[in-house]
């Protein structure tokens, strides 16, 4: 069921007990978590906080930690699955979700009070429960009566049960074949902490990295601005030539995989006539006047080399004596830490929590973040290159397909969801965006990840592999583990991936 007062039913009916808070590992499922924190420890809330990756984790969880726990909070993970069904609490648990990934699961919709949904987006086209539901306990098969009139009546009951099922089925499909996001939860999670008259700027720049706002907000100690900046990730903690050459949004363009690539980098410098010993230097030993004009200079070379608009409006964070830190890049520094290739995802995760702190204007791990996520698109960068360049880019019917080999020097970085998805995203952009595109890359000697982004991805983001890879696997028989948050997103055998392929290929034809 969906709360309707999110002060009243959700986080007053929290006040005085002990919470179990579930987080899923990803930015806004972060920022949300750290929202959340400052709200319960203003008001002397308890609670255990246990990260979860996937729906095995989340259950493990659960199971784990629900001794004397009432109340359960889910950030970014149990919306879309039914919770009761997979996690059997006991009749006087309530859960709280705060999720983001959609289709949420009707279950959940039409729970009587056990799980309460905290938001509801208002673009689910959520089907009716008469239309869905059926009272199951209802005897079908009942005294018929005698003769005829009997026979007949038994056979039209029947009929209806089958057309109002056909009716189910496809209202359940239409509903659920594409999974997508909504709202970000960090946006609720401010909006909460605005009713509960608990606002404070670090909230606030919390939900700023989780989700670009419309305002500008001014407080002590510090700023939170809505302003124009340029679109290149990690710019400012590193060399203007490095983050032009790693930024998803430029190497398409400029065709950085072609051999021609880096002189066409080379030459937007001088457009912008930034020397290259300036540019090639960290950017804060930049010249002054340079990085003054670097947003203008960009947009006017922009047209030239048919770029994209090279702006966009982020939120800045500044503060006195201090470097002005851009949501952006904390949202790369918050995936470099949940997606380290060394560092245990669960440190990763409270590594990622201090990324977000405001009381300082730089940290330990806000700088090993950044390391991680500057290491991360290198790797994307030359994976992408050798992909395009190497014609490793596998032509499937429908979609075309591209897999990091294991072994190679990408592996080891590019093995999770975040970093795999940006690749696919960017050899997708440098194919034009028309066909969708699946990436593969090994998670231990003997399975791998595979994923699917939808074609013209940037304009519909709705994804239909989610539905398309739980009917491959029906079709094929592989053992795929359906256990990510994602839909879109499986794990299976390194043995059986040429086998799927074959059949989501037919599938989709």
């Amino acid at each position: 069921m969906f709360i309707e007062d999110i002060k009243n039913d959700f986080y007053n009916v929290l006040l005085g007990n002990r919470v179990l808070l579930l987080v899923h590992y990803d930015v806004d499922a972060i920022c949300t978590c750290k929202i959340l924190q400052g709200l319960f420890k203003s008001d002397n809330i308890s609670y255990t906080l246990v990260p979860v990756g996937g729906i095995a984790e989340l259950k493990q969880a659960y199971e784990e930690n629900n001794e004397e726990i009432k109340y359960v909070v889910l950030v970014n993970c149990g919306g879309t699955i039914d919770l009761v069904d997979i996690l059997q609490p006991e009749e006087e648990v309530v859960f709280f979700v705060l999720d983001a990934h959609k289709p949420t699961d009707v279950c959940n919709v039409y729970s009587d009070g056990q799980v309460r949904l905290v938001y509801k987006d208002d673009e689910e086209n959520i089907p009716n429960f008469d239309d869905i539901f059926r009272d199951d306990e209802e005897e079908e098969d009942e005294e018929a009566g005698s003769g005829r009139e009997g026979l007949e009546a038994m056979v039209e009951k029947r009929r209806e049960r089958r057309a109002w099922e056909e009716r189910r089925n496809t209202l359940m499909f239409n509903y659920t074949q594409f999974s997508y996001y909504g709202k970000p939860s960090a946006c609720v999670a401010v909006e909460l902490s605005w009713r509960v008259s608990r606002v404070w700027w670090g909230a606030l720049w919390a939900g700023a990295v989780a989700a670009k706002g419309n305002a500008i907000t001014q407080l002590q100690g510090g700023r939170v601005t809505l302003e124009k900046d340029v679109n290149v990730p990690l710019y400012r903690v590193w060399s203007l030539e490095a983050a032009l050459a790693h930024a998803p949004a430029v190497g398409p363009a400029l065709r950085l995989h072609s051999r021609a690539g880096h002189a066409r980098l080379r030459q937007l410098l001088a457009d912008t006539g930034i020397p290259l010993q300036q540019a090639r230097q960290a950017y804060r030993s930049m010249d002054v006047e340079l990085r003054r004009s670097l947003l203008t200079s960009l947009e006017t070379a922009a047209p030239k080399h048919k770029l994209p608009v090279p702006s966009h409006t982020t939120f800045l964070l500044q503060r006195v004596h201090s470097p002005t830190i851009a949501a952006i890049d904390i949202v790369y520094a918050i995936l470099g830490l949940i997606e380290h290739e060394t560092i245990p995802k669960a440190e990763g995760f409270q590594l990622a929590l201090e990324c977000l702190a405001t009381e300082t204007g730089d940290n330990d791990s806000r700088r090993l973040g950044w390391q991680a996520a500057q290491r991360a698109l290198e790797a994307v960068a030359r994976l992408v290159h050798s992909t395009l360049s190497g014609r490793k880019l596998h032509l499937a019917g429908p979609f075309s397909y591209f897999i990091v080999q294991e072994g190679s020097p990408e592996a080891r970085v590019v093995r999770g969801p975040a970093w795999l998805s940006l690749a696919a995203r960017w050899v997708s952009a440098s194919e034009g965006g028309a066909r969708a595109v699946l990436a593969s890359a090994p998670r231990d000697t003997h399975s791998c990840i595979l994923l699917g982004v939808p074609p013209r991805h940037l304009h519909e983001p709705r994804n239909l592999f989610g539905a398309a890879f739980e009917q491959a696997a029906t079709k094929c028989g592989a053992s795929v583990s359906l256990d990510h948050v994602d839909t879109s997103i499986i794990t299976l055998p390194l043995a059986q991936r040429a086998q799927f392929l074959d059949a989501l290929t037919a599938l989709l034809a």
